[in-house]
Parts: C-alpha cells; structure tokens; sequence
C-alpha cells in the first residue's frame, strides 16, 4: 500500500480489516466484563424510566434495549474517536443472547469484534465527520454488525455481506447531539437496529448493495472517507474506551475529576469562579440555557456546596461565576476562596488513549443506579465466561426492573 497520498479504501482492504483475527487475552476480558456490567446496571435503571417495554422478539428489544441504556446519557464513550459503542454494540447483542439458537460461549469474542469494528469505521470516517453526523451511529452500525454477525457464527463471507448492508443503511446527523435533549437516543437505536438488520438480511442471503466505501453511493462518495489505513491497531480498541461516571454530561468529567482531589471546600468561602472553555467544551458545556447536564458551572457549584460530584442535587453559591470561551489549547477553572485560590486545566485531551478506569467510582457509579449492583456485576461476568444459566438468571433480573 501506498503511503504519503491520500487514497479511498476499497471495499476488499475494509473487509480483511474488519474480519482479521484476534487472541483474546486476559486484560481484553477483563475490560470487556467492566463495560459489559456498566452497559447492565444502565438497562436496569433505564427501565424504570423507558416507556417502552422488553419483549421476546428480538428486534424490538434491540430498540428498547439502545434506549433505555442511553436514557441517562452516561454510557461507555471512546473520547478520541467521539463515539459511545458499547450502547449500540450491546444492545444488538443481547436479544441475541436471550435466543436458545446461539452459543453463549460466542459472546466475548462478539464483544470484541464488535468494538473492533465500530473503532475501525470511526478512524476511516475521521474526527472531522462529527461535524455533520453523529459519528456513533455511523460507525456503531458497523460494530453492530461485526458483533451480531460473530455472535450468529455466520461465515466470513457473511459477514462481508452485512458490512455492505450496514453501509447502505449508516446514518444519523449531527443534529441529534447538538440538540443536547435526548434525541441521541434515537440514532443509537437506529445503529444498533439496523446493524443487526444488516447481519439477519446477510444471513439469508438476501441481495446486497455492491459497495461499501469505493463505488456509487459508498462511504467514500456518501462522507468524503479519503484516508490511509488507520495507525493504530483494532484490538486497541476495547482499551480505549472509558466509562462515565458522574451524573453529568461526559465533557464536564475531568473538570470534576480535577476538582474532587480538593474537596471537600467550605463552600461558604467560594468567592468566585472562573471558567475558559476552548471549543468545542465551551458550545457543548459552556451555557444554563440546555439545563444543569449540559452546564458546567452548575455542575461544579452542585459538586462544591454537596462536596461530592456524585451528588447532582442543585445547590448555589453566594460567588460571582464566569464562563468565557478561551482560544487556548486547554480550558481551565479558577475558584477563589477567601484566603486561598483553585486552579487547574482540563480537557478531553486527557480521556484519550489507555485509560485507567477508576473502579472504586465505577462501582459508587453503579450502586447509585441499582441496589443489587453485585449481583448484576457476577452476572456480567459469567455471561462474559459464556454461561447460559447467567443468561437465563439475566433476563429474569431485566424482566423485573423497573
């Protein structure tokens, strides 16, 4: 392969991606069970909420499961890409799961793939295609693909096919996210959804588009997908992930990360605080105007008068705030109290690559979402061990929230 010019993929160099083998390791199962538990704690607290209902056809309970894990808005998120695989890679997979037709043995290798291949459309799509699309759904319906295709068994020329389908289907605009409402909900339902659309039409070996990426109407022409192959490897995938912990939007997570090593503060001395937010966390988490979620003052002002960024109760205090957009590489905050001063920068920058998942917040995370959260986390952690009585003890657990 050429390197230096810009070139499309071929639909050929995509599939031998998307399909080459992987060993599993150790860690590789480890993290699997952690997102996979995190993905079950937000479907039993989703369903208290959700006003759909589960159901034993599949299909629908691909939809009710990508919307009531979203409900929240604090599934798993891969920062460098901007995606959030695990709500739709999950959500395909487990009515799946649910069928006696399937091996449960399969389930952590579909895990991966699936992860795999939702991180490699994202890298072939690129960063600057979040500026029309939501890139979750356009790159979650490959991984849901990949995942439900591993999970089924089907052939590699199988699988093949569903890519072609999944790209013929990809979608979801950017506007879902920038409305900062919920209506992301939706475009991970449609990603999961289709993606496992995509794997039951090739599965029966029902006609598929021609192309994937190189011809009329493929990714390429579709997104303007001109790169290299991607750098880094697929299997890196899955330890790219991180999982959101806070009751806050995910752009305001290091700032609280960062402002919970000085607590707890006397909130009655907070003079002021001052936050420059460089793009794009000063549109996304800079405002009041789409409520405290999405409001990065609100969240700090919440974190200091409870001392705990768990707590989202809202609090206010007696202190002058102000939010300015700065042109810097980082944002910072500056708090001021009356004999001593705050500061510290932060970023998504510092999400990317590795990260080390902070399991004592995972598991406050989790027991503020369910009572039961060990149960649930052992559960996780069986199924991942491919064991049906797991499976079956699941859907009784699922069928009862709520």
């Amino acid at each position: 392969m050429m390197s230096g010019a810009a070139r499309t993929w071929s639909d050929q160099e995509l599939i031998g991606a998307a399909l080459s083998s992987f060993k599993i390791s150790s860690a590789d199962r480890e993290r699997a069970c952690l997102l996979f538990a995190d993905y079950l704690h937000l479907i039993v607290s989703g369903k208290k909420v959700a006003p759909s209902k589960f159901s034993d056809d599949s299909l629908s309970s691909v939809a009710y499961f990508a919307k009531a894990c979203s409900y929240s808005d604090l599934d798993d998120v891969n920062w460098k890409e901007l995606t959030h695989p695990g709500s739709i890679i999950f959500s395909s997979l487990l009515p799946f799961l649910f069928s006696t037709e399937v091996n449960s043995k399969n389930f952590l290798r579909a895990v991966i793939a699936g992860y795999h291949g939702s991180s490699l459309f994202a890298q072939i799509l690129q960063s600057s295609h979040s500026r029309n699309w939501h890139a979750s759904a356009t790159s979650g319906i490959f991984g849901a693909a990949l995942a439900t295709a591993t999970l089924l068994e089907l052939s590699d020329e199988q699988k093949g096919q569903a890519l072609h389908f999944a790209s013929a289907s990809a979608g979801g605009s950017a506007n879902a996210p920038r409305s900062q409402n919920g209506a992301t909900r939706f475009t991970r339902i449609h990603a999961a959804l289709m993606g496992s659309m995509s794997t039951l039409e090739a599965a029966e070996s029902s006609p598929a588009p021609l192309y994937i990426v190189d011809g009329p109407g493929g990714l390429s022409e579709r997104f303007g997908v001109v790169d290299h192959l991607p750098a880094s490897k697929p299997n890196d995938a899955l330890h790219q992930i991180s999982i959101r912990y806070f009751p806050y939007s995910g752009f305001s997570h290091n700032a609280l990360e960062k402002l919970e090593t000085h607590l707890p503060l006397d909130s009655q001395s907070v003079k002021s605080i001052d936050l420059h937010l460089h793009e794009p966390l000063f549109t996304l988490i800079g405002s009041s105007k789409k409520g405290p979620w999405w409001d990065l003052a609100a969240a700090i002002s919440n974190t200091i008068a409870n001392g705990d960024p768990f707590d989202s109760k809202t609090a206010s205090l007696n202190a002058d705030i102000r939010v300015e957009k700065s042109e810097g590489a980082t944002s910072s905050a500056v708090i001021k109290l009356a004999n001593s001063e705050i500061a510290f920068d932060f970023g998504i920058q510092d999400r990317i690559g590795i990260d080390p998942i902070d399991i004592p917040r995972v598991h406050r995370k989790w027991a503020s979402l369910y009572p039961e959260s060990a149960e649930l986390t052992e559960l996780a952690s069986q199924i991942i061990d491919g064991s049906e009585d797991a499976v079956a003890a699941l859907k009784k657990v699922i069928q009862a929230a709520g």
